[in-house]
């Protein structure tokens, strides 16, 4: 059987190199700056100066790091520190005069860089000349070669320590850190493994079962020697083989002449398939019969196969032969008529007779027709459809001008005009008929339509919409679209007609495509074949298989270009004048349309005067909003110190009566206490809202995606208990307030993980909108809201769930629309109950054009 290859995972090492890149920095900056003091401190303030040379190796080691750091030398820079501080061990025993001094921790250091940055030799090598330097260094100590150590602690040895230690600890972070990394990725890869087989599984079990079902003879081949490798039980009764006597054969025996054999392997081999070969099979009781043979040629380098279907066509072949012979009892007259005639059996409609004429409405042969009824060939697209035509020729005893639809034998559709009249042969009731195309007369119809319609559109987006699918119609492309030409030399399609329906506008640079050689002439730009070959590089024309272009520039009244009209096929063309008509008249329309789009637009800039008034208007209601904001900051604050008032001496009363009250009156007393709290909350929640609306903006570039990151591990260690999972997607920046977005992230996704308090697996998402500049969501998997009451949800104190299902004041939404409005920006909110919420915002004026009507594109 066929196995699929294992699929390819590849691992981004990006992430793993930012990591060793930033801990060698860090590393390099603190040996630096603790080597340096210390070897200043050791020198000016130590009794024994010469110890500031290990430090200052240490140091000089740090900066040398950071320098090759910068050049970007990272895979040398361990290697360095590794090597330094090893000799800077030795060097601080030697000054010391004894291995008791703290350079000793120095060899620790060094080994545990070289087991974290470095490979095993490196790591052995460390471990060697730590052990031998260590040794030299006894001997040497032992022997009384070294100076006399000053067994004296002073702060020179607890900084030599601290720094090594936290050296050390760093180290050991990333050791640790770089190890769980690798865990999760080959979980990862693990997981799309299991995936891929799966679905190899799938098609393997899907293949089995249609090679055993086929009701055709099958056989599987390898293509290596042509060993019979598996047939299907259609193959055994045609052959009379049974599985195990073709099984590790080749096919030699199944072959009546050797020589058809020899010329289907080269045809197979030459094309790496075979269709319909005609040829004699040899079935085991020694009898032949006329078979088609269809092969196909695996490209799987490593099994590759060859499948092959079996045809008996013996049967079809005797009636073939027995029409042939027929021929001869009709006239001469009938066989040479010009026109496509024919003749059929009342009854069934099988073809009784064809003349020799070529058919023009459906490109079939007679051997086609012979022995099969019109209905099977296409003539007549239902029986119904003969059917009424039967029943009217019944009726007048002839049709002229019958007027119905065919199918061509390439599959495509063919209007015909039929003469019919009712015939007797051999004491059988026959229908004698003549058919004519009128699909070019139907054709040009449909084009004169077509354009009718296209020209009288409504004007704007709609017309451009009318226009491309008419012109798609008219001239048969597989794709139209027309474009305007923006003013930094890119075109952005104002309606676009692909493969019979509306797409999705897009933009694109004219550099490199065939519509940058429409925009440089006036003539109509025609590619007939070879379109994906002579713009290559343009991969979403190659992608689409688009193999012919037409295209016409859009000029202003002055000559300046404005845009292109373009029609693609994925076919080769031969592209007639009338067609050439048709375009030329559909882009004077769309020449003309977009001219007077761009005046429009002209005279709305001209009015622009008038919207300044309305932004004036804006900013004092802006300026009123501010002192409303300052009004209820000022009020909720003064409402502060009395609440405390109320809720302490309630408490202190409740102590002094604790004992003499009765249970409603406890009752009582709880309930003050809880009104006292959650009065003290809102009041928290209304000064949260109005410190937003005060104090200036400060606007920075701000990484979101960290924030959003920090604020769920917060969430996750308030709850440690619950299974929160969530995915942030990476590189999500703003230029916006970093305090306030923090808010307003803490509120989003606080909400989030509120509202999925009761799901087994809660998921909360943060993540850019698809094809929007600055606009993000979160999303989550949790309760849901119900749409008819999200007018609410940004307004102070509207909640729309009780406060026995979730708790809260109902400001956080409100203050997370301040937010984004304060920074320009928009925010809206789509829910189904049960199915989680989605919130999508924008920090920037040029994200704020998220509106509900964009939700599903």
């Amino acid at each position: 059987m066929l196995t699929s290859k294992d699929p390819v995972l590849s691992v981004d090492n990006s992430s793993a190199d930012a990591t060793l890149r930033a801990t060698l920095q860090f590393v390099a900056v603190l040996i630096a700056v603790a080597g340096s003091a210390l070897a200043i401190y050791v020198y000016f303030f130590s009794i024994t100066p010469r110890n500031f040379i290990s430090p200052a190796i240490i140091g000089a080691l740090g900066c040398a790091a950071l320098i090759l750091l910068r050049l970007g030398y990272i895979h040398y820079v361990a290697h360095i520190v590794v090597a330094g501080v090893l000799v800077a061990a030795v060097v601080s025993i030697i000054a010391f005069g004894s291995l008791r001094s703290p350079g000793a921790m120095l060899f620790v250091a060094a080994v545990v860089a070289a087991g974290t940055f470095l490979g095993r030799l490196e790591l052995a090598f460390s471990v060697a000349f730590t052990i031998c330097s260590l040794s030299a260094l006894l001997w040497a100590e032992q022997a009384g070669l070294l100076v006399s150590p000053s067994m004296r602690v002073d702060l020179r040895t607890l900084i030599s320590y601290v720094t090594i230690i936290v050296v050390v600890a760093v180290m050991v972070y990333f050791a640790r850190e770089r190890t769980r990394r690798a865990h999760q990725r080959l979980l990862t890869e693990l997981d799309a493994r299991r995936l891929a087989e799966q679905e190899r599984d799938r098609n393997m079990e899907r293949f089995a079962r249609i090679f055993r079902n086929s009701p055709s003879p099958m056989l599987a081949q390898s293509a290596r020697n042509g060993l019979i490798l598996d047939v299907n039980p259609a193959f055994e009764r045609c052959y009379g083989f049974q599985r195990d006597q073709a099984l590790g054969r080749d096919d030699a025996f199944l072959w009546a002449d050797p020589g058809q054999r020899d010329a289907y392997v080269k045809v197979l081999i030459e094309h790496r398939s075979a269709h319909h070969f005609e040829c004699l099979g040899l079935r085991s009781d020694g009898s032949t019969f006329n078979a088609l043979i269809s092969s196909e040629m695996g490209n799987d380098p490593h099994d590759k196969l060859v499948i092959t279907t079996v045809a008996d066509v013996s049967a079809q072949t005797e009636t073939l032969e027995r029409l042939q012979r027929s021929e001869e009892r009709f006239a001469k007259a009938f066989n040479f008529s010009p026109l496509n005639m024919t003749i059929t059996r009342l009854k069934d409609g099988s073809f009784v007779e064809v003349n020799r004429t070529d058919d023009s409405v459906q490109g079939l042969t007679p051997a086609d027709l012979e022995g099969r009824t019109s209905v099977e060939v296409g003539a007549w697209l239902r029986p119904q459809d003969r059917d009424r035509f039967v029943e009217r020729l019944q009726r007048e005893g002839r049709l002229n001008g019958y007027e119905t639809r065919m199918r061509h034998k390439d599959g495509s559709m063919v209007d015909a005009r039929l003469w019919a009249v009712i015939i007797d042969i051999d004491g059988e009731e026959c229908i004698l008929s003549c058919s004519v195309n009128i699909s070019e007369e139907k054709r040009r119809e449909a084009q004169l339509l077509a354009l009718t319609r296209g020209m009288a559109g409504p004007s704007g987006d709609a017309l451009f919409q009318a226009l491309t699918m008419h012109m798609a119609h008219a001239i048969g492309a597989d794709m139209v679209a027309v474009g305007e030409l923006r003013q930094d030399g890119r075109v952005r399609t104002l309606a676009v007609w692909k493969d019979g329906t509306s797409s999705r506008n897009y933009t694109y640079a004219l550099g490199g495509t065939p519509c940058g050689a429409a925009m440089e002439q006036r003539a109509l730009c025609v590619v007939e074949n070879g379109l994906d070959g002579a713009f290559s590089d343009y991969k979403a024309l190659v992608d689409e298989g688009l193999k012919a272009y037409v295209g016409q520039s859009l000029r202003d009244d002055d000559g300046t270009p404005v845009g292109v009209l373009t029609a693609f096929w994925r076919h080769p063309i031969e592209l007639p004048e009338e067609a050439r008509a048709l375009i030329a008249i559909f882009a004077s329309r769309a020449n003309a349309e977009l001219v007077r789009l761009r005046r429009d637009r002209e005279i709305q800039r001209l009015n622009t005067s008038l919207e300044q008034r309305v932004r004036e208007r804006t900013a004092e209601l802006q300026k009123l909003n501010a002192e409303l904001d300052s009004f209820a900051y000022s009020v909720s604050h003064d409402l502060k110190s009395p609440l405390r008032a109320i809720d302490g001496f309630t408490r202190l009363l409740g102590e002094q009566l604790e004992g003499r009250l009765q249970a409603d009156e406890q009752q009582l007393f709880e309930r003050v206490l809880a009104s006292t709290r959650r009065m003290s909350t809102l009041i928290a929640d209304l000064l949260a809202l109005a410190r937003v609306s005060q104090g200036t903006i400060e606007l920075a570039p701000t990484d979101l995606s960290a924030m959003a990151e920090q604020v769920m591990q917060s969430e996750r260690a308030r709850q440690p208990e619950r299974p929160l999972r969530w995915h942030i997607e990476p590189g999500l920046v703003s230029r916006c307030d970093a305090r306030l977005a923090r808010i307003a992230l803490e509120n989003l996704l606080g909400n989030a993980v509120k509202y999925t308090r009761d799901q087994a697996a809660p998921l909360i998402e943060v993540g850019r909108v698809p094809d929007s500049a600055g606009a993000f969501f979160v999303r989550d998997n949790g309760v849901g809201f119900n749409m008819a009451y999200a007018d609410k949800l940004f307004k102070p104190f509207q909640r729309l769930h009780m406060p026995s299902e979730f708790e809260g004041t109902g400001i956080g939404l409100a203050t997370v629309r301040r937010i984004v409005e304060r920074h320009g920006g928009a925010i809206s909110g789509m829910s189904t109950p049960g199915h989680g919420a989605e919130f999508r915002f924008s920090m920037e004026p040029t994200g704020a054009a998220i509106t509900q009507s964009e939700w599903h594109k």
